[in-house]
């Protein structure tokens, strides 16, 4: 075959009625990401209500503190510190694993150093309004 008889456009090459595999992977990986994005974005379903809830069983506050702990802790730290935070209080030890080998250090430390002083900011906040 002549670089004049060569087809121009790709898409000739395929047989009829068939795509061509390299079109065939790109659907394939586009398929597969979007399928996946939803969960590379989340952070773990952690939810306000989701750390008030554990707050409340295992920091033995009341809902209002909790409520409050919740908002600071959701504003102030990365999302995986928040899921971190949120699967600690809830006790999942395999989800509070898998997190903390996805945080930065000064991710890890916000987080670990969170409920220390959250609580006492918002019973403060709380006492004063």
């Amino acid at each position: 075959m002549t670089r004049e008889e060569a087809p121009t456009d790709w898409t000739r090459r395929a047989p009829p009625g068939t795509v061509a595999p390299i079109v065939r992977t790109f659907l394939s990986i586009a398929l597969l990401a979007s399928a996946l994005l939803p969960l590379a974005c989340s952070s773990g379903g952690a939810s306000l209500g989701d750390f008030s809830k554990a707050c409340v069983a295992s920091a033995n506050l009341s809902e209002a503190v909790c409520d409050c702990v919740a908002k600071k802790a959701q504003a102030e730290l990365s999302d995986d510190g928040f899921a971190f935070l949120v699967a600690t209080l809830q006790g999942n030890d395999d989800q509070t694993a898998a997190l903390r080998a996805k945080l930065a250090i000064p991710e890890a430390i916000a987080a670990g150093m969170f409920m220390v002083s959250g609580p006492a900011q918002c019973v403060q906040d709380l006492a004063t309004s």
